[in-house]
């Protein structure tokens, strides 16, 4: 049977692919969560019944809902209910603190806020306290269903936290026509087809959980197995994926150097991966070699990139492609997408070397941020994308992405990506996570002051004037210059986002505020001068 053959560009909605997978493919499996599974029948009458009780709650087409529910089929089956109403989803994060989460909640003003799960009481009491109707979902009636509304292209399908790296998240709408142009690109140049198996690590209010592994599956005919996201169950994700001898996996680059050094291969076969993409954040060579060395599966990992605004892919390495590096050690992310324009800040053509801010447009490149219009305009203006990331071009087209714009270092003019500092210092025992950001210059005509800032592992016997001073030598030695100053942190001190991206201004701002000194954070600072 082709399960394609219901799904074509004349589907507008997401809740119309449900419909048509749910008639040409009825007993197959959709998704799988521990011991539950459900089928593309059952999913589409249980969502019809979860939308009806949704319905004489009073949510409406063109509502916003919040949904503060945990990863699994809960919120699958919550999220297409409201794609049958015409409504537009917006996932939070359960695992916040609940006046965070209030707070949030509140910048999408929502018709309703569905929680579910461990905390939901905590979670209503805090939305409660400003004012948001809040629902646990399991007191949702499931009730016959009624007559669903008609959603077209240009409705809103779901808002998109950003990943929030430079400052608080921001909602991005993204519509019907963005999330079916992401999808469709995605299968073509992935070329993804009923056959393949997935396994999702990655949680849904992440935009690779929600595209790659709750939209995506079922627009591809798909089954996917879902392991719940968390440190702790990367070997079951991994075991789950040579269980059920999965095809295609996805994790931000974290992800795989974790597994890389915390699973035992023993036992796995992973030898059935098509590919595993690798995004989220800076991707690193060395992650990719432990790896694929590790568990037996050479090329396999497939370097990206992709951010909310553009409803997830804009760059990916092919299956089968060889991976690119640099002379400075950058993963190439690959080639654009279909349907998807990249160029580089500053040049009206494809310049090759160039290096700066990384534009791009294509019908997936989202409607702008919920309200917030000058920010809107600010990042959709001139008819590209300012994605606010720096990169460059090669040759061939393919895309080497080098940090945020701001994060960006230099030294003598020349731009540097803080990886470059970070991943030989994240090689020394001793060192958990690394960061390296540039403070203002002490005076006129002098370079910034780079600063490597290095969280210590708690479980390694650490002289903090022996690890700054090792930090500091193993990242001369390999990018030819010294440090001005190295920094030893106590665990858990460098900020990061939600997702596990460093938050590179907090840092900076924290460093040059005393910030991190008067919190205790800081355990031993070394300082020397430019060569």
């Amino acid at each position: 049977m082709n399960f394609f053959s219901s799904i074509g560009d004349d589907v507008e909605t997401l809740d119309a692919v449900l419909t048509a997978r749910s008639g040409d493919a009825p007993t197959r499996l959709a998704f799988s969560a521990a011991a539950e599974t459900v089928t593309y029948a059952e999913l589409r009458a249980e969502t019809a019944a979860l939308a009806s009780g949704l319905a004489r709650l009073g949510v409406a087409c063109g509502d916003r809902v919040v949904l503060v529910l945990p990863a699994g089929l809960t919120f699958i089956r919550a999220f297409f209910a409201l794609q049958r109403l015409a409504a537009a989803p917006c996932a939070l994060d359960p695992n916040v603190p609940p006046r965070t989460t209030a707070a949030r909640a509140t910048r999408v003003r929502p018709r309703l806020v569905l929680t579910a799960g461990a905390g939901a009481e905590r979670v209503a009491a805090a939305c409660g306290a400003v004012g948001l109707p809040v629902v646990d979902l399991a007191t949702v009636p499931r009730t016959a269903p009624f007559r669903e509304q008609r959603g077209c292209g240009n409705d809103v399908a779901f808002l998109q936290l950003t990943s929030g790296t430079s400052g608080e998240p921001r909602a991005a709408v993204i519509t019907q026509k963005n999330v079916l142009a992401s999808l469709r690109a995605a299968r073509e140049l992935l070329a993804i087809e009923p056959k393949d198996i997935l396994v999702s690590w990655v949680p849904p209010w992440h935009d690779l959980g929600l595209l790659r592994f709750v939209l995506g599956p079922v627009y591809f005919g798909t089954p996917c197995h879902l392991v719940p996201p968390a440190i702790r169950t990367l070997g079951q994700w991994l075991a789950k994926a040579s269980e059920v001898r999965a095809t295609i996996l996805g994790a931000p680059d974290f992800a795989y150097r974790l597994a890389a050094r915390l699973v035992d291969p023993h036992g796995l076969d992973l030898s059935s991966l098509r590919f595993a993409t690798d995004g989220g954040e800076p991707v690193r060579q060395s992650t990719i070699v432990e790896f694929e060395e590790r568990f037996r599966v050479p090329g396999v990992i497939r370097p990206g990139y992709g951010l909310a605004e553009a409803t997830l892919g804009v760059t990916c390495l092919r299956p089968g492609e060889t991976l690119r590096v640099d002379s400075h050690g950058n993963v190439s992310c690959g080639r654009p997408f279909p349907g998807v324009e990249v160029r580089i800040a500053g040049s009206d053509v494809v310049e090759t070397g160039r290096v700066g801010e990384i534009l791009l447009r294509g019908p997936a490149c989202f409607a702008g941020y919920f309200d917030a219009p000058e920010a809107s305009h600010q990042i959709l203006r001139g008819g590209w994308l300012h994605t606010g990331d720096v990169g460059v071009l090669d040759a061939d087209r393919h895309l080497y992405v080098l940090s945020r714009e701001r994060a960006l270092l230099k030294r003598g003019g020349v731009p540097l990506a803080p990886r470059e500092l970070e991943e030989p210092a994240e090689r020394l025992r001793g060192v958990r996570v690394a960061a390296a950001v540039g403070l203002p210059p002490a005076g006129e005509g002098a370079s910034e002051e780079i600063v490597l800032a290095v969280e210590v592992d708690p479980a390694y016997d650490y002289s903090p004037s022996q690890l700054a001073a090792a930090a500091a030598a193993t990242v001369e030695r390999t990018v030819g210059f010294p440090v001005e100053t190295a920094v030893v942190l106590a665990p858990r001190s460098i900020p990061r986002t939600a997702n596990g991206k460093i938050r590179y201004q907090e840092l900076r701002r924290k460093l040059a505020d005393g910030e991190l000194d008067r919190e205790g954070a800081i355990l031993f600072t070394m300082r020397r001068s430019p060569c």
